[in-house]
């Protein structure tokens, strides 16, 4: 980067969001940097200070000059690139004249092997082609705000900061700069006030023209009046009906909204309308929708865009305009009380849509909750604005990137799909010294660790997307997505010196997949340690589980039974011969009843309650097991959903793929899976269940070395002899293991074909 300056006493301009001479792969950029602060000696009846931006492409046609302000020595704005080398020069303006400037040099590359999001509106049959545009911006003398055309210049340009707004987040993150690039076409580029006035002067055709955006204008087969029924707008489970609307307009436009490209499409309805006499806004919805395997698409109203920018220029009066709306649009709940206010919102909230058809799925936020107050900040210099929340949330941004290949950069490797599932595990291991560690993994590789105290505040943070982002700009090299490490491993003396021991300690562990996993107390996960030492040998089995949340979380004395069993057993002829689990039953009803393990010699083990007569569980699937597939059991899926407080579904799965079982639900934030290590066997389960209704609150897996499971010598004798590893007494005193009888619960089941967990499907177990 080189810079000159008209006085030696003035500071330079710097940037601290770029390098000269960076790669970058989408056209918008949003340029953060830092300049001298005349705001700290104000002059009365002075000029407010500006930067001035001006580009040149690789062709060497300049591009415009834009105007952003600056607050506090600080300045943002965006640049919009033409491919190839981009020569963009910063000017500080003060007092009407230039004191100093910065030259920078962007190299944009397209990928365009990518695939792109797309831009629709869709317009009724009968529509206008108009939208609410109030008095205040001459909406009843003036079309510029209020058009068809003026529409498409504004979902474009808000699109385009979408684009420079998410890169910058993502690169601040330690993701690198990444997003998903438009679909663009050749055509008048109207991204700068300039370039789309230029049509009116003569010769000025090439300069005009360019790669833009493309815009899709949609038609219905619905009318204005079918659109702004009131009932389909006021009911919100009719609002799909406009959801549909849109999917259908998009299957009859055809390309490139064809399910088997799997396109991801931003779509707008032209025709919403507030309705000052019904005081809501019809022909409006905020829905966004992934299909991994058809046409994705988030959907919103128009109702806002009156207050968007048509192109760069206007994009810092329109994000400062703090003229009123007016009670002629649409207010959103009173979060629309001034033009700014308006673009904040819909902006913001039609990106969270977006944010949707890539995959995030509702009901969390995919931006921080700050997005709305603070979208103002992202782009223009103000106040507070290095401190803004109008990010995406990591674990969105995460799982977003690892599912779509719109956001891939040079050098990425992508997820296999073992990487993609795999799921967070917190346990604790043993070190060479049979000490006590907290072992945290994922296979997609771990991208936060974050400790907090009992009111939620963070107190130790390790952060591996920012460290291996420092590691490569120490080094100057490409930054493609890098994962932190599979295995972590924590010390107690390490946790103690970062940790109150005498308070509880939550974890939070975010993988590069996206999948979060919560541990409730550090200090009780490494007191109740997940091995078992084999008497008279070296080898130690791994345990872990799910719990149900309220076990988790409950302080009561109500005793639970805690059982265990092996897939591999004495015989119950003796002889000292073995048996093997051959048929495995799992019973789901309205929650997890339980399971019961079938072994070759006809006897059978509870994975519950040891005496236990019978099950319930209309969803009940059972699988039997050769003697080869008894060990081949590599992940178990658990729901820990649902209002009874017990775990809610398992699905076991083979490694062949082959699966049986009932999630019960489809809430993927609530389904956690037990996966083995590449060294590991499952050689048996245990757990915790309700010592009346026989419910399972705890799953687990018992794990084994590889190396000894297959070995032809097989497991010690000593493990069949190990009475934690049998489900006899559960553990409690004999009042205990009877408390309750048989549950209420279990009771009401019964008479309630509906809701209860048994059904005709039950299975005797006298």
């Amino acid at each position: 980067m080189a810079s000159t300056s008209t006085s030696t006493s003035i500071s330079r301009i710097q940037f601290t969001n770029i390098t000269d001479k960076e790669t970058i792969y989408q056209r918008c950029l949003l340029v953060i940097g830092t300049c001298h602060d005349y705001a700290s000696v104000p002059a009365p009846g002075a000029v407010e200070d500006f930067i001035a931006v001006k580009a040149r492409d690789a062709l060497h046609q300049p591009l415009g000059q834009q105007n952003w302000p600056v607050s506090q020595g600080t300045f943002r704005c965006l640049v919009m690139l033409q491919p190839g080398a981009n020569k963009v020069e910063f000017q500080l303006h003060h007092r009407g004249q230039t004191t100093t400037s910065a030259r920078l040099t962007v190299l944009y590359q397209p990928l365009l092997q990518l695939p792109p999001l797309h831009l629709a509106i869709l317009v009724a049959k009968d529509s206008p082609l108009l939208i609410d545009c109030p008095p205040a911006k001459r909406g009843a003398i003036s079309t510029a705000h209020g058009t068809l055309d003026a529409a498409v210049l504004k979902l474009r340009m808000a699109a385009y900061m979408w684009q420079a707004m998410t890169a910058e987040d993502l690169r601040a993150k330690g993701l690198g700069r990444r997003c998903f690039r438009l679909d663009e076409e050749w055509g008048v580029d109207t991204t700068t006030l300039a370039s789309s006035y230029l049509q009116s002067e003569p010769g000025s055709s090439a300069r005009m023209m360019g790669s833009v955006a493309k815009v899709h204008v949609v038609r219905s087969e619905k009318t204005v009046a079918e659109l702004r029924d009131a009932d389909v707008n006021r009911r919100v489970r009719h609002r799909r009906e406009l959801q549909t609307c849109f999917e259908q307009a998009l299957t009859r436009h055809g390309h490139p909204f064809v399910g088997t490209t799997r396109p991801v499409v931003a779509g707008m309805f032209l025709d919403s309308h507030y309705s000052v006499e019904q005081g809501a806004v019809l022909a409006h919805v905020a829905l966004g929708f992934h299909r991994s395997t058809g046409v994705s698409h988030a959907v919103y109203g128009s109702h806002t865009t009156y207050a968007w920018p048509r192109f760069l220029e206007e994009v810092p009066a329109c994000l400062l305009d703090l003229t009123p709306t007016g009670d002629t649009v649409g207010h959103d709940t009173c979060q629309c009380a001034t033009m700014r206010d308006a673009c904040f919102v819909g902006q913001g909230a039609m990106l969270e849509q977006v944010g949707y058809a890539f995959g995030k799925a509702p009901p969390t936020d995919a931006l921080s909750k700050g997005c709305i107050k603070d979208w103002g900040r992202v782009f223009v210099a103000q106040k507070g604005s290095e401190n803004h929340e109008a990010k995406w949330e990591l674990m969105d941004a995460l799982r977003i990137i690892a599912t779509n290949e719109h956001f891939r950069l040079p050098g990425d490797r992508a997820l296999s799909r073992s990487q993609k599932e795999s799921n967070v595990v917190i346990r604790c291991a043993l070190d060479q010294n049979d000490e006590p560690l907290l072992e945290i993994s994922s296979k997609a590789g771990l991208a936060r660790i974050q400790f907090l105290d009992p009111s939620g505040k963070v107190v130790w943070e390790v952060d591996f997307c920012r460290k291996t982002a420092a590691e490569h700009q120490q080094q100057d090299d490409e930054m493609p997505i890098k994962a932190g490490p599979a295995i972590f491993h924590l010390s107690v003396p390490e946790l103690e010196g970062r940790l109150d021991r005498s308070q509880p300690s939550s974890l939070e562990v975010l993988a590069m997949n996206g999948c979060a996993r919560k541990a409730q107390n550090v200090w009780m996960l490494l007191a109740d340690q997940p091995f078992l030492k084999v008497p008279g040998t070296s080898l130690v089995l791994s345990k872990r589980s799910v719990r149900a949340p309220a076990l988790d979380g409950s302080e009561s004395s109500q005793p639970y039974w805690r059982w265990a069993m092996l897939l591999k057993r004495k015989h119950q002829q003796g002889g000292g011969r073995l048996t093997h689990a051959s048929r495995i039953d799992i019973r789901i009803g309205a929650t997890m009843d339980g399971a019961v393990v079938y072994y070759a010699d006809g006897s059978k083990c509870n994975c519950g309650r040891a005496n236990q007569a019978h099950y319930g569980g209309h969803q009940a699937e059972a699988r039997s097991l050769s003697e080869d597939e008894v060990f081949d059991i590599s992940r178990i899926s658990l729901n820990k959903a649902g209002g009874w407080g017990s775990l809610h579904g398992c699905r076991m799965t083979l490694s062949n793929g082959t699966a049986w079982g009932a999630i019960n639900g489809n809430n993927q934030n609530e389904i956690q899976h037990l996966e083995i290590s590449e060294d590991e066997r499952i050689i048996g389960f245990y757990g915790q269940s309700d010592t009346g209704s026989g419910f399972t609150y705890e799953f687990g897996i018992i794990t084994a070395p590889k190396s000894v499971v297959d070995s032809d010598e097989g497991l010690p004798r000593q493990i069949y002899d190990m009475p934690e590893l049998m489900n006899t007494d559960g553990g409690l005193s004999p009042q205990d293991q009877h408390h309750g009888g048989e549950s209420d619960m279990e009771d009401e089941d019964d008479d309630d074909d509906n809701e209860g967990s048994d059904s005709d499907d039950d299975v005797d177990m006298d």
